[in-house]
């Protein structure tokens, strides 16, 4: 995939996204096994340790804007290295934690090194336009691989070495990443004097009514909003109505995430050196549309299979084109902040996943499915309108789209 790439992007892309899988495998690891761990700590009820899981999202989605505007105005890497310490910080005190309220406190702090909007607008700095996309992807597939690793192992390292292993472990490995960021990737060229838009607090309302912002901004949460729903309903659909063990399931998610990579790696290539991103990022959004329309259907093990075979293709054919098509349409001054609100909205639509999926657990599952294609249509027709527009107006050249 780092074809075409030359030897400065390949050591950039691999550092960041060794940072990039790091971060995840935080939070991924953690998520199959968290939970019954929290419930033995000083302290807990369901409400605290709602709270501890869910405090990490919220310092996140708070502060990647400010983060973002941080990178444009001091350096991505400053502001990098800084929410990196702050991460491992958090993850010691994770691994140390007795009671639930320090366990609460740690969550935060992990939370607080809030990044991604600097780290993707690293990647974004240090690589060419021609091949950025790919460098996107590949950062998204080391986040399903990271995903598929941890729902096959956080269990049974959690059950040999304890879950504080894993808060020690992913601040080890954090700490890596630092030194290499630190020590072998470059600071963008761009400085202050050369910045043809100084960093502003009018920036955000320059943000904040740009359509192709608003766009991409919605696009990814609902993206994420999908992601959290299917999980929080499907693996319970999976145990009590279709009673398919949770140990057993990582027997589903990893076909379908190494069947959505296979698949990612040439629609990439054909929207980055073909100019389909149109076609990628609508046939993302009906292979979604068509993973609900079977579990409509069929209602049984299979459809939810289908399902989480069809969502992961979507995701995949999106999540690297997406943060692309913002990088290419938001002038380089202002990345860091551009992507602060872009990951806000990410985190964000993730908490609403989080709020719909439990309504629908105590509802019933016709509101996730109507629910669902009326959100797969709306996203289908404002995207359909939305390219059409860049067309006419030659943002991202004829071949483009």
């Amino acid at each position: 995939m780092l074809k075409d790439f030359t030897p400065e992007e390949i050591k950039s892309v691999l550092g960041i996204t060794f940072a990039v899988a790091v971060r995840m495998l935080g939070l991924f690891l953690l998520l199959p096994v968290l939970s019954p761990y929290l419930k033995t700590l000083e302290g807990s009820s369901p409400q605290l340790i709602g709270l501890a899981i869910g405090i990490y999202g919220l310092a996140q989605a708070f502060l990647q804007i400010p983060f973002g505007y941080l990178s444009d105005k001091y350096g991505r890497k400053p502001i990098i290295i800084f929410g990196m310490l702050t991460y491992i910080l958090g993850s010691l005190m994770g691994g140390l934690a007795t009671n639930i309220w320090s366990m609460i406190v740690a969550r935060f702090i992990q939370g607080f090194g809030a990044v991604s909007s600097a780290m993707i607008a690293l990647a974004a700095d240090l690589t060419r336009e021609e091949v950025r996309t790919r460098a996107f992807a590949h950062i998204g597939a080391s986040i399903g691989m990271v995903f598929a690793l941890s729902i096959t192992l956080a269990p049974v390292l959690a059950g040999y070495m304890g879950v504080p292993f894993l808060f020690f472990l992913t601040a080890f490995l954090s700490t890596l990443a630092v030194f290499y960021l630190a020590f072998f990737i470059p600071e963008p060229k761009v400085h202050a004097q050369e910045r043809e838009i100084k960093p502003s607090l009018k920036n955000f309302t320059l943000l904040i009514t740009d359509k192709n912002q608003i766009m991409l901004n919605f696009s990814i949460g609902v993206l994420h909003a999908f992601l959290v729903a299917i999980f929080t309903v499907i693996p319970y659909e999976l145990v009590y109505n279709y009673h398919f063990p949770k140990p057993k399931h990582w027997e589903i998610y990893l076909p379908a995430v190494f069947l959505s990579l296979m698949v990612m790696v040439p629609s990439t290539i054909a929207a980055e050196k073909k100019g389909k991103f149109k076609e990628v990022f609508l046939l993302g959004i009906l292979s979604i549309f068509l993973g609900f329309l079977a579990y409509y259907f069929m209602r049984n093990f299979l459809g939810s299979v289908l399902l989480v075979f069809f969502f992961f293709i979507g995701f995949h054919l999106l999540e690297p084109i997406v943060p692309s098509l913002l990088t290419k349409l938001t002038h380089r001054d202002l990345r860091g902040l551009s992507l602060g609100f872009f990951n806000t909205n990410q985190f964000f639509g993730a908490f609403l996943g989080g709020l719909w999926g439990g309504f629908v657990l105590k509802h019933g599952i016709h509101y996730f499915l109507l629910l669902a294609f009326a959100m797969c249509a709306l996203w289908y027709l404002l995207a359909y309108t939305w390219f059409n527009t860049l067309q006419s107006e030659g943002k991202l050249g004829k071949s483009g789209l």
